[in-house]
Formats: structure tokens, C-alpha cells, sequence
């Protein structure tokens, strides 16, 4: 279950995820040394669906 706290992601491809502010630490990720951005999501998937950055299959359907 996830909760709508502050919570802080990487928007490249390592796609990963912290509790505190910060950089990209992924050496293999293109975002590396880039902040990560903060995210407030309830549902774990950091607002891919308004950026497309999910597969089709997973996208919430109008």
C-alpha cells in the first residue's frame, strides 16, 4: 500500500526511488548525478501515466 508522502524519484531509466532529496545514484542511468524529482503519488507509480512512460496495457483507460 502506498501513501501520499514526499517521496523522490529518478525520471530516467533506473526509474529509482528515495525518501530524501537528492541525485540519481544509478552509474548505468542517464539521469545519473541529476536530482531526482519529489513525487507526492498515492499509488506507487509516480505520475507515469501522465508522462506515457507506462506500457499501454498498464495506462488507466477513460
Amino acid at each position: 500500500m502506498f501513501s501520499a508522502t514526499p517521496h523522490y524519484v529518478c525520471r530516467g531509466e533506473c526509474k529509482g526511488e528515495s525518501d530524501t532529496a537528492g541525485t540519481c545514484q544509478a552509474g548505468d542511468c542517464s539521469k545519473h548525478g541529476e536530482p531526482l524529482q519529489e513525487c507526492n503519488c498515492a499509488d506507487g507509480k509516480h505520475g507515469q501515466e501522465m508522462k506515457g512512460q507506462l506500457p499501454p496495457e498498464e495506462r488507466a483507460v477513460e
